[in-house]
């Protein structure tokens, strides 16, 4: 079993997992409640994978680059990798995952991807270095998929701070793919969305073109709040699995997305794929603030 690294300060536990560096509790101290969603199989068994070489589903489960056809499952390979612990202090855990022949044989790039998870009060910091150690451009997507524990789906809000619509482009259920020829514009209520009886039935609500940086999660009730602060987010997905009701919902920042509905072009040509010269590295980071 992979080991778990604790950061602990006065306001929450926070753990990280060898097993894909995956962000696996977040416990509130004053509160004395579970923030982040315990990966119970019945609904869904993740807690926040690391969505590494690819965000969501390709076009048939392949790609093509330079002529040739790869396949790579649903949001890459690193969410199922066992990362090195480079670093721990008491305040942050950095995790390391480099690339192997056998990543090669689905993805044919030489890279180094850095996860780094910092505490600070009631912040978490989760920050991602990509090192393109080819001598070719590296070709990647890259997010993060972390889930929050609600007492019931129905009635969530969903806050956009001095937004009053999004476009919202849908998922193509039979490809897994974005519909992105059909979005729906959500005219908000004091900037606020209400999730409804049938917000998830197109699975993933996606927003693309960089409209969202921050969102705050809450009870029906307003209590709970958890917000995901996402400034070089292209885009955000909004997820709970389809017509279960699960107790939880993801908030999921994303540098590139899954294909779009019918794509087959070159992997440089894909909607929000993000590209790295040889021997230069790229860094970013997202918070999730849990309410005092």
């Amino acid at each position: 079993m992979a080991e778990m690294r604790t950061l602990e300060n006065a306001y929450l536990v926070v753990e990280v997992s060898d097993a894909g560096a995956e962000l696996s509790r977040v416990y509130d101290k004053k509160k004395e409640r579970e923030v982040l969603w315990n990966a119970d199989p019945k609904y869904w068994g993740r807690h926040s994978p690391i969505l590494f070489p690819f965000v969501g589903k390709l076009n048939g489960g392949v790609y093509h680059y330079e002529g040739t056809e790869y396949s790579m499952s649903a949001h890459g390979f690193a969410r199922d990798s066992e990362f090195e612990c480079v670093e721990l202090s008491s305040e942050a855990v950095t995790h390391r995952l480099v690339s192997t022949e056998i990543t090669k044989k689905n993805y044919p790039f030489n890279f180094e991807l850095l996860v780094t998870h910092r505490l600070t009060e009631n912040h978490i910091s989760v920050e991602w270095t990509v090192k393109n150690t080819d001598t070719k451009t590296l070709y990647y997507s890259i997010g993060g998929h972390p889930a929050f524990n609600v007492d019931s789906v129905m009635g969530c809000r969903l806050v956009f701070d001095g937004l009053d619509k999004l476009s919202c482009t849908g998922i193509d259920l039979p490809t897994g793919t974005a519909d992105a020829e059909h979005p729906v514009m959500l005219t908000l209520t004091d900037h606020v969305y209400t999730v409804g009886e049938h917000t998830f039935d197109a699975d993933t609500m996606v927003f693309d073109e960089g409209q969202v940086k921050k969102v705050t999660l809450e009870e029906a009730d307003g209590t709970g709040r958890v917000t995901l602060i996402c400034p070089d987010a292209q885009h955000v997905g909004i997820w709970s699995p389809v017509q279960k009701n699960a107790p939880f919902i993801c908030l999921e920042p994303w540098l590139g997305r899954c294909d779009n509905k019918g794509f087959t072009g070159e992997l440089k040509d894909k909607y929000g794929e993000q590209s790295l010269e040889a021997g230069k590295s790229f860094r970013t980071a997202y918070e999730i603030v849990v309410e005092k």
